[in-house]
């Protein structure tokens, strides 16, 4: 390898060092060095020149991109060249910092210190296999997966130092296009050979994916017994285990990943679907705060993750035991809210999004925890109009907490429309979001139907002017919907005819007149509903006092 014709980036916040990195590249033969004290400069010059090689320390200042989220951008954005080559420096030995490191896939990671032969010969020995993978690389950038497939495979036919390499990439591309079992065809000579980790964790995964549950847990096992810190292994444990609705082991093997390797974004994804599916929403709360902290610099950064932090606290009150317990964790979300105010980056990743009209949705969860419906739906009523004032279209972010309420109050068809608006939108909603969700349309489902069923005998029975029985069938569809605006405007219609019928309003009709307009007074309705409920307040107040 050459490295006078190559151009090289070095991204150091440390100048002694940069400077030492720099000479050390110019003593290869590189003239043609330049180097950036952060990451976002770095992405600046990267969008405008493609570099061959680039050097970037891990800690690049307490508040600034890392060296993680440099290399996460610059591949996702594609602003650097398949061939190019990203080391990843630390001075940083601990076990979490060098997995953190090697699950973000530089090229190579050097700790600190470091010679320069050892700088040359990685360089050099990830720069030829970019270059004999290159045209792999260049498809599957490109999206090309079965073409990419077919190279590889022809690359396999001819001996090369890269078969490893190789069979990596060709058992990922299966995965990616979801044939998993062409995948173990490439691994079998791994599954009773010589017991290369790699490989390893490569069968495991594939098993997973394949439903052969058994087989992947005693893979994962056997891979711990010979190297007991790999998360990976952990991690395809705790799958394994959810999927045989074993939730301790479960949950026992996210956290002993999560210890093992905190730094990973997929791995908290994780624990908080398997936390959520356990009812331990504590980890579920920590690992939405982690995914929070690990996102708000990078590439993969969303208001919906900060969001996600106070929507994981208040699941932990809904579900607190006594109320001392209930209060801390509302206030914490509380807390966590009124901090959001004055996040930086949080205002700098969306500056369209509204902290007060997320806290007034907020509030609305800690209305229907408390059991105050009435407050829970005054106060939901108030930010959707706010949405609507503000925004054409109802930003993501507010949407999943807006359903969850939704579903509490027995608001159904507002829930099930925001779910369709989510749907059309395909990728948007993140993982932790969309686990909620899913959770709560599964725990919503019999209250749903039952609510559709009788509030459809409902409807029948008023069609067919037998106003009691609508009345019952409206008054067993408000027991599954408590304060549901639809099912409190029919029962007053049902009231009404009644009324009209004897003439008069008896006082028990007057009392339950009374309810429902309380659980719509006040409250900011849909234009139809608006008009509706004017109709039915101005008939009923010739025989209603109010």
């Amino acid at each position: 390898m050459q490295f006078s014709n190559k151009q090289v980036l070095i991204v150091e916040d440390q100048r002694p060092f940069l400077l030492l990195l720099k000479g050390l590249m110019h003593s290869m033969g590189a003239s043609d060095v330049v180097t950036k004290s952060s990451a976002e400069q770095a992405v600046s010059l990267c969008k405008k020149h493609k570099f061959d090689v680039i050097i970037c320390d891990l800690h690049l200042g307490a508040d600034n991109k890392s060296g993680y989220e440099l290399i996460e951008e610059l591949r996702t954005r594609r602003l650097i060249n398949p061939t190019s080559v990203f080391i990843l420096i630390s001075a940083d030995s601990a076990r979490p910092i060098v997995l953190g490191s090697i699950e973000r896939r530089p090229d190579d990671f050097l700790v600190k210190p470091f010679s320069q032969v050892q700088l040359k010969s990685r360089i050099i020995r990830a720069w030829q296999k970019r270059q004999f993978l290159q045209q792999a690389y260049s498809l599957i950038e490109q999206g090309e997966c079965n073409s990419a497939i077919d190279h590889i495979e022809s690359l396999l036919d001819s001996p090369s130092h890269y078969k490893r390499h190789c069979e990596q990439l060709l058992v990922e591309l299966y995965w990616r296009i979801g044939q998993p079992e062409k995948a173990l065809d490439v691994l079998s000579d791994y599954i009773d050979g010589k017991p290369v980790l790699w490989a390893q964790i490569a069968i495991a995964k594939t098993y997973l994916q394949l439903n052969e549950l058994d087989k992947a847990i005693t893979t994962a096992k056997r891979t711990l017994k010979r190297n007991r810190f790999n998360a990976d292994a952990h991690d395809i444990l705790a799958q394994a285990q959810q999927k045989l609705d074993d939730g301790e082991k479960a949950l026992d093997a996210i956290k002993e990943a999560i210890k093992l390797s905190p730094y990973s974004l997929p791995r908290h994804f994780k624990a908080c679907e398997i936390g959520r599916l356990n009812d331990d929403l504590v980890l579920a709360a920590n690992s939405s705060l982690a995914i929070w902290n690990l996102s708000k610099r990078s590439v993969h950064k969303t208001s919906l993750h900060w969001c996600g932090i106070i929507r994981s606290l208040l699941d932990v009150a809904e579900c607190a035991e006594d109320k001392k317990q209930r209060n801390k964790y509302q206030q914490e979300a509380l807390l966590t809210l009124q901090r959001g105010k004055f996040d930086e980056h949080l205002q700098k990743m969306d500056r369209d999004f509204d902290v007060d009209i997320f806290g007034t949705i907020v509030n609305a969860r800690i209305s229907a925890i408390d059991g105050k419906l009435i407050d829970a739906k005054r106060h939901l009523s108030t930010s959707q109009t706010m949405l609507d004032e503000k925004y054409t279209e109802v930003p993501t972010a507010f949407i999943p907490d807006s359903i969850n309420v939704m579903y509490k109050l027995g608001e159904f068809d507002d829930a099930l429309q925001l779910t369709s608006l989510l749907e059309s939108r395909h990728d948007e909603l993140d993982q932790n979001s969309a686990n909620m969700l899913e959770t709560q349309a599964h725990n919503a489902r019999k209250s749903l139907a039952s609510y559709q069923q009788f509030n459809r005998e409902g409807i029948q029975h008023y069609q067919q002017k037998d106003y009691e029985r609508a009345k019952a069938s409206f008054a067993l569809a408000q027991g599954f919907a408590p304060v549901n605006t639809g099912v409190a405007l029919n029962l007053l219609q049902c009231l009404l005819q009644i009324v009209i019928k004897e003439d008069k309003a008896e006082m028990k009709l007057t009392n339950e007149c009374k309810r429902l307009f309380k659980l719509i007074d006040d409250m900011s309705l849909k234009a139809p509903y608006n008009e509706k409920y004017t109709n039915l307040r101005d008939e009923l107040s010739k025989y209603i006092g109010f």
